[in-house]
């Protein structure tokens, strides 16, 4: 991974997000993962 994708990533984890990584045809997918509680008892 080249300094780009570290820096994608660690701007995703300091918003309190999860950074998911995939393999992507010759390169690779970067996402975002947000979850949010909509419902608890």
């Amino acid at each position: 991974m080249d300094e780009k994708t570290v820096k994608v990533i660690e701007d995703i984890l300091k918003r309190g997000n999860d950074a998911e990584v995939r393999k992507k045809g010759d390169g690779i997918l970067i996402l975002e993962v947000k979850k949010s509680i909509k419902h608890s008892t």
